[in-house]
Formats: structure tokens, C-alpha cells, sequence
């Protein structure tokens, strides 16, 4: 099902016509689902489209799985890059770009780091996860990528995974209409995930993840925020399932913490 560069860009080309034509003025066509973003960026899609008139109007909208496959000597490697969706944004500032499948990992604190990796390195406005509902034995061989939040048996019975309670700490705090904040670690075992309230009626919220196996103290310096206390919630795949930790209180925008390993908490803000 591989669609070389220039195929695409065809089909980019004569298949808006052919939808309004039939009525579908509505429904807009992507580029498809490379497997990572770095296949996007390096194996020739973004350029084909720019270099066809047609192709890079009809885009609606950019796409890709967001699957992070470590080791630089791995063949199948492929980086959170945002190249390709700077060039096509360069060319055309409104397009959006979506992660249409991306994995579970372990059902683990690296999860989160997957998704600050689309949000951040790549950019991206969306991220849908690898199927969050699974039903194994429909999966011919095997599902490659098990992880999910909700696992359905046969005798139409079901059990929450791990992974409903790491990906509720990211969906929960960012919601429709925020921003995402600018974030700093310089620890990349602790990546930082924030959303700012944008004038919704949603709280400033921020999220510290801890993919390493041993706890870590943080000293987290908060701007732009008008409280100094905040509501915290932690998973770390273990006992504690989006558990409520209480109020945790700021002193000159500086909260002391120490993150459990393999934990992810969010902090949301009270006003």
C-alpha cells in the first residue's frame, strides 16, 4: 500500500474535483498515513505536493502516524521531526497537521513522552491514538501494538488498561479551544506537557512525566499563571490510577516535587 511521493501528489490533484462534484464539498482530502513523521518529512511527500499548484490547494489537512521508533542504527527509525510540516506550512500558514495513529508504548509514562514528542518536536494541532478500544482476537496474527485503554473480550465483557489512566492526565488537562504553552526541562526523562486556559473556562494545566526508573525531585518555575495553588492528579501504571494528590501550593511561582518513576501528574490550576 506504499504511494510514492508523486502518487500522492496526484491524487491530491484530481480527487478534490471529483469530490465536489459529487457534493462532498465539505470533505477534504490529506496526504495519507506515513508511518512517522520522519518518513513524511525525508522520503520526498512535502516537496511533490508543493511543486504541484493543484496538490498543495486541495491539501485540507496534514497527516501522519506519529510512531516513534528509537535508535539511530534501527532501520525503521523515525524521529518526531516537524520539517515537512514547517515546509508546507511556510507555503500555507493555516494547514493543520494531525496524528491520525500513534502507539500506546507500554501502557507507560513513556507513552506521554511519545505524545509531548508529536506535540512539541512535531507540532502537530491533533494526536488520535492507536485504537483506543481493542478486541485481540479480531487482529489476524496478533495486534502489533497492544496497548489501548479499554480491552473488550468475547463475552462482550471489558478491563481498563494502564493506558486510559496515562492518556486522562494529558486529554483531561488539555481540552477544546486552549493553547499549548511553552514548556523547559532540561532533563529529557521528564518531558513537560503544558496547556494555557485561552479564555475558556478550563484551568491553566501542565503535566511533568518521569519515563525513568528511579524518582526525581523538580523544582518547576510556573509563568503566566495568576494562582499559586493547584490541584494534582498522578498515574504511574501501578496503585495509583489518576489518583487526586491533593492541593499543591507555590511559593513565588516555584513548586517543589519529587516525581515517582515511570509517573505522570498533572497540575491544574486554581483560581
Amino acid at each position: 500500500m506504499f504511494w510514492p511521493p508523486s502518487q500522492v501528489a496526484d491524487f491530491l490533484s484530481f480527487m478534490q474535483p471529483m469530490l465536489n462534484k459529487a457534493g462532498l464539498n465539505d470533505v477534504r482530502v490529506t496526504n495519507g498515513e506515513p508511518t512517522n513523521w520522519y518518513r513524511f518529512s525525508f522520503w520526498g511527500f512535502p516537496e511533490e505536493i508543493a511543486a504541484k499548484e493543484k496538490a498543495l490547494k486541495n491539501l485540507g489537512i496534514i497527516t501522519s502516524h506519529g510512531f516513534y521508533v528509537g535508535g539511530y542504527d534501527n532501520r525503521w527509525y523515525g524521529s518526531h521531526t516537524n520539517i515537512g510540516i514547517s515546509y508546507l506550512r511556510s507555503l500555507r500558514p493555516e494547514l493543520h497537521a494531525w496524528v491520525t495513529s500513534t502507539s500506546w508504548s507500554k501502557m507507560d509514562s513513556k507513552f506521554i513522552k511519545e505524545i509531548w514528542g508529536n506535540i512539541y518536536e512535531a507540532q502537530v494541532n491533533g494526536i488520535i491514538p492507536w485504537a483506543g478500544i481493542q478486541r485481540p482476537p479480531l487482529w489476524v496474527g496478533g495486534d502489533p501494538n497492544p496497548g489501548c485503554a479499554i480491552k473488550v473480550s468475547e463475552d462482550g465483557g471489558y478491563e481498563i488498561q494502564p493506558g486510559y489512566y496515562f492518556y486522562k492526565q494529558v486529554s483531561r488537562a488539555g481540552q477544546p479551544g486552549m493553547k499549548v504553552a511553552s514548556t523547559i526541562s532540561m532533563d529529557s526523562e521528564l518531558p513537560v506537557i503544558a496547556f494555557s486556559s485561552n479564555g475558556t473556562k478550563n484551568k491553566n494545566a501542565f503535566v511533568i512525566a518521569n519515563t525513568s526508573a528511579k524518582e526525581k525531585p523538580v523544582e518547576v518555575t510556573v509563568k503566566g499563571n495568576n494562582s499559586q495553588k493547584f490541584k494534582a492528579f498522578r498515574t504511574n501504571g501501578k496503585e495509583e490510577k489518576y489518583i487526586y494528590l491533593g492541593e499543591i501550593g507555590a511559593v513565588d511561582n516555584i513548586i517543589l516535587y519529587t516525581a515517582p518513576p515511570n509517573s505522570v501528574t498533572t497540575f491544574f490550576s486554581i483560581d
